[in-house]
């Protein structure tokens, strides 16, 4: 199926990063200190093991987000960061927590005393870096930052802020004086340092070298894009149907490059892209040049199927979330065993049905259900009038045991989580319900 570490044992390797500078500098055998001092270093500790983490499930590597997907990765990232910002700001505050309760304006004015020290500037550095990062990365689109801008800052000021936020440690840790624990900050740092370098170094001149070029670039609908890519040794590249690539068109920098989900099936040694113009890069697809170099980082995803999976499939698409799951069909429609198939897709109006004439030929040829649902504007033939809700859903679910199907859903993410929930009303097992999505707010 797809590669990478089981679900649960990421989670325990997760909660034991994270927890190891707590036990080592437990296991250092220095005498215990002031509780508001212990609980200042613990929350120190914890917060910079975070930090250092951030970088483990932020590169894009499939021994991690392989088989969880890469949007519960980015969400980690997220939730992760913003614990550990919180934790930081808590950290200098806990060393004076007793008279902060009882004289906060005493207590304030040792807590600036202690920050204006020069022993701690690494630290102070570090604390604004981080909230930096941050701020920008919850602001981001309210403040108008491009995407690779973004990025790259985000990239840059978290290396910063971990690097001064290591050298904080060593210099002021009561616990970081230790062999272990200096040598873990030391270590984690530098494995830090090593994704970065993976990520935007040594990975896209490897997949610049694999020669993918535009092939076609063909109308789909109003603002709608085929994309079709190609390389030279015409061998396919392995992906399971459902799976998404990174793509960067033209002599882009490593960090601007965008998701894309396949449309091609598996096997087929061209790779297509059903781009909507949303952007600053997919408004200009439909002049991309024949012929132009194109940066492939793939595959990627856990939206998939399992190959020996026996459950009746409900595929389901709202708008360009038709991408995956018309790689889903295809892949389907090539098994002779593929059993009980059925597609539910709805568009804003019938123009933006894509592909509808190829699904109703398959359909008609393998037996698969189809459902197309328009929400306005004149109706196309087999479509209804409506959004994707629970009538359409239990209409495509009639003779089917909910117990033994599993969905895959692909759009909004407001639709989404709205079908999710029909499917769950409707009897469908929570675990049965698959998708991924690309908003991490």
């Amino acid at each position: 199926m797809t590669r990478g570490l089981p679900p649960w044992l990421l989670a325990v390797l997760f909660v034991l990063a994270a927890c190891a500078p707590l036990i080592l500098a437990l296991a250092s055998g220095e005498p215990p200190e002031a509780v508001q001092v212990e609980l200042g270093i613990g929350l120190g500790l914890a917060s910079l093991a975070l930090m250092l983490l951030q970088f483990a499930h932020s590169g894009r590597l499939e021994t991690i987000a392989g088989r969880i997907g890469i949007d519960r990765t980015m969400r980690v990232h997220r939730s992760a960061g913003i614990a550990l910002a919180v934790m930081v700001l808590l950290h200098p505050l806990a060393f004076v927590l007793p008279p902060l309760l009882t004289h906060p304006e005493l207590a304030l004015r040792g807590l600036m005393g202690m920050l204006r020290a020069e022993r701690m500037q690494s630290g102070v550095i570090a604390l604004v870096l981080l909230l930096v990062v941050v701020a920008a990365s919850l602001a981001r689109s309210r403040i108008g930052l491009a995407y690779d801008r973004w990025r790259a800052l985000h990239a840059a000021l978290g290396l910063a802020a971990a690097t001064f936020a290591v050298h904080h440690a060593l210099r002021v840790g009561l616990y970081s004086e230790a062999a272990p624990l200096r040598w873990f900050w030391l270590g984690g740092l530098a494995l830090a340092a090593v994704a970065l370098v993976w990520t935007w170094g040594i990975k896209p001149i490897r997949d610049g070298r694999a020669g993918w070029r535009v092939a076609a670039v063909a109308p789909l609908g109003p603002d709608y894009w085929e994309v079709a890519l190609e390389r030279p040794s015409r061998a396919p590249l392995p992906f399971a149907a459902g799976q998404f690539a990174w793509l960067a068109f033209g002599r882009r920098a490593p960090w601007d490059d965008n998701p894309f989900s396949i449309a091609s099936a598996p096997g087929d040694p061209r790779l297509a892209f059903v781009i909507r113009e949303a952007g600053d890069l997919t408004r200009t697809i439909g002049s991309l040049p024949i012929g132009s170099d194109v940066r492939v980082d793939a595959p990627h995803g856990a939206f998939v199927l399992d190959p020996r999976e026996r459950r009746a499939v409900l595929l389901i698409a709202g708008g360009a979330g038709i991408a995956p799951i018309l790689s889903l069909w295809r892949d389907l429609a090539s098994r002779p065993d593929a059993g009980a198939v059925r597609l539910v897709y709805g568009a804003w109006t019938a123009e933006r049905l894509l592909y509808r004439e190829q699904l109703t030929r398959t359909a008609a040829e393998k037996g698969f259900g189809l459902f197309l649902r328009v929400d306005e504007g004149p109706l196309c033939a087999g479509a209804t009038r409506g959004i994707l809700d629970e009538a359409i859903l239990r209409a495509a679910m009639d003779g089917l045991d909910p117990h033994r199907t599993v969905a895959m859903v692909c759009g909004p993410t407001p639709m989404m989580l709205a079908v999710a929930a029909s499917l769950e009303r409707l009897g469908l097992p929570p675990a049965a319900i698959r998708y991924e999505r690309f908003d991490y707010d």
